[in-house]
């Protein structure tokens, strides 16, 4: 799982709906999250000028809008929620990300793990991307990152912190 989040924290997320995504979840899931991060395009600025000395963050940073990210601990007592309603959602999440023209860069189906990777690319560019993770049937992430990257630097940044995609299927 924190691979995951490592990757999701790296790339950039869609401006698909995610606020509508966010509040479909809060609702659906019935607690707070433990986990709440809203960053804008200031703060990130001024972030990116806090990295200057990490030139590989910086150059990543530097043109990101924003970042949310919410996680939510399922095996909490307070969530009395629907396991199989919240993998729908994720999946027709994905589903409804595909048909406004997001490329599916990873997704798994496992018994206990569902993760989607989409992400909005306009020539070697990502203008976006949104990140989904049900782990173990006990924590949700949902992560939206806005803004631009190169692929260059996203894979510069991604050797940097040792991140192994091996054992992810890309569709």
């Amino acid at each position: 799982m924190k691979k995951i989040l490592l990757i999701s924290l790296l790339v950039l997320t869609s401006q698909v709906k995610a606020e509508d995504a966010f509040q479909k979840l809060q609702s659906m899931i019935g607690v707070e999250p433990s986990v709440e991060v809203n960053l804008g395009a200031a703060m990130l600025g001024l972030l990116s000028g806090v990295t200057s000395e990490e030139k590989q963050i910086s150059d990543v940073m530097k043109n990101l809008t924003e970042i949310s990210v919410r996680v939510y601990d399922l095996d909490d007592g307070d969530f009395k929620g629907d396991l199989k309603k919240i993998k729908s959602f994720i999946s027709f999440t994905a589903g409804e990300m595909k048909s406004l023209g997001m490329e599916q860069l990873a997704a798994i189906r496992e018994d206990d793990s569902t993760v989607y990777i989409m992400a909005e690319m306009v020539g070697d560019s990502m203008q976006g991307l949104s990140v989904i993770s049900l782990d173990d049937d006990s924590e949700l992430v949902f992560i939206k990152i806005g803004g631009q990257i190169m692929m260059k630097d996203l894979a510069g940044l991604m050797d940097r912190f040792d991140v192994d995609l091996s054992d992810i299927d890309i569709d």
